[in-house]
């Protein structure tokens, strides 16, 4: 693999793109708590989506078609626990708080 640019050019694109007081502070530490809220944004973001499909897939079939009108799997569960098997209803509930503290 071959780069097609020098390194002149490289650092005249960066200069260009990055604002002046970022390069000029050295703010690799700030890159990297960036990267780092990115990262958990990310995670918590990839959690919430998974919590959602669990409870989209316990959730009865009479309720999913309220999940827009809720706000999605999460919403309609908490509204509507009263409709959940019994034998699921506390394994909802705590996905629903473990939702709500992300």
């Amino acid at each position: 693999l071959k780069c097609f640019y020098s390194s002149c050019q490289v650092l005249k694109l960066l200069k260009r793109l990055l604002p002046a007081p970022a390069i000029l502070a050295g703010t690799m530490m700030g890159a990297m708590a960036d990267a780092k809220a990115g990262l958990t944004d990310a995670a918590t973001d990839a959690a919430k989506k998974v919590i959602e499909e669990e409870l989209a897939e316990k959730a009865p079939e009479s309720l999913k078609p309220l999940f827009p009108c809720c706000g999605g799997p999460v919403g309609t569960m908490d509204r509507c626990i009263c409709m959940v098997q019994e034998d699921q209803r506390e394994q909802v509930k705590s996905a629903i708080e473990k939702y709500r503290s992300l």
